[in-house]
């Protein structure tokens, strides 16, 4: 069965109090088991409600209502999709949700409605164009993945020479680091939900690897691919870039389908941005 699990806004939450690194640890923890479970289909945090919207719906009127919402209790700051055997096995899940600081809260656990819900009402022909739809709406994440390139963990080993130097910089572009795999030689920097970074100092680097280090200021170690949503956000990445520091390498180029343009970071390394429309993908 399938269950949503939805976790009810506080104070705290409500008001934009970002969480604690401790949370996000334990929480990160929390969800990679949920994963190696095969429990975990789906699960995304929320802005405050000052951020939102509603629409309200009266006969033949629609009023948008901006937020605030009262009622902090009503709210939600986030929500979880589950598959589990049963009811039980989602309660003792929660029961292992962190709370490093033992705040009040309250989690909502809710059956989603399966096909078999609806009875005879639920005709052979809605059946099929369920099928239909659920079949294309997982052809479509597919194509999402197979362009954001997160079927798999992909870790990108780099040397560099100035390892805080390198962390401010990517900073700078809007990148966050895992602080689990953080210290003096070495940062995992996170660019998907499986795609990261390592950033090693040249002489730790070398410890993996029995050939030279390349000189990258001077010869091309690599070029870093990753996917942008549109061209503007390849521009923007790469202005951004070049204002914190980057070296322009290239102009860039468009070609028509495909949008691309890059820098050269401050220890000489490549990246690549592109943005491929994605209609001429499913031709």
């Amino acid at each position: 069965m399938r269950v949503m699990v939805l976790i009810k806004a506080t104070n705290e939450s409500e008001a934009g109090v970002m969480p604690s690194e401790q949370l996000l640890t334990e929480m990160g923890q929390y969800n990679e088991e949920l994963v190696k479970a095969g429990i975990l289909l789906a699960g995304e945090g929320l802005h405050p409600s000052s951020k939102g919207k509603r629409v309200r719906f009266s006969g033949g009127k629609k009023t948008v209502i901006d937020g605030p919402f009262a009622e902090t209790k009503e709210l939600l700051a986030g929500f979880w999709l589950w598959q589990v055997r049963s009811m039980e096995e989602a309660i003792e899940w929660v029961k292992r949700i962190p709370n490093p600081d033992n705040q009040e809260s309250e989690v909502e656990i809710r059956p989603v409605f399966e096909a078999d819900d609806f009875g005879e009402e639920f005709t052979p022909e809605l059946r099929a164009q369920e099928d239909r739809l659920r079949a294309e709406t997982e052809r479509q994440q597919k194509a999402r993945q197979s362009m954001n390139g997160t079927p798999t963990n992909i870790f990108v080993n780099l040397p560099v020479s100035d390892l805080n130097r390198s962390v401010e910089f990517f900073t700078k572009l809007g990148y966050t680091f895992n602080p689990q795999f953080t210290d003096e030689n070495a940062t995992c920097m996170i660019v998907g939900d499986n795609i990261y970074v390592m950033l090693l100092v040249k002489d730790y680097f070398k410890t993996f690897t029995p050939k030279p280090v390349a000189d990258t200021k001077n010869s091309t170690g690599a070029l870093v691919a990753l996917s942008a949503e549109s061209r503007d956000a390849v521009n923007q990445i790469v202005e951004t870039a070049l204002s914190a520091g980057a070296r322009r390498y290239n102009e860039p180029t468009d070609h028509g389908f495909m949008y691309q343009w890059g820098f050269e970071d401050p220890d000489g390394h490549i990246w690549e941005y592109m943005w491929m429309d994605p209609g001429h993908l499913q031709q």
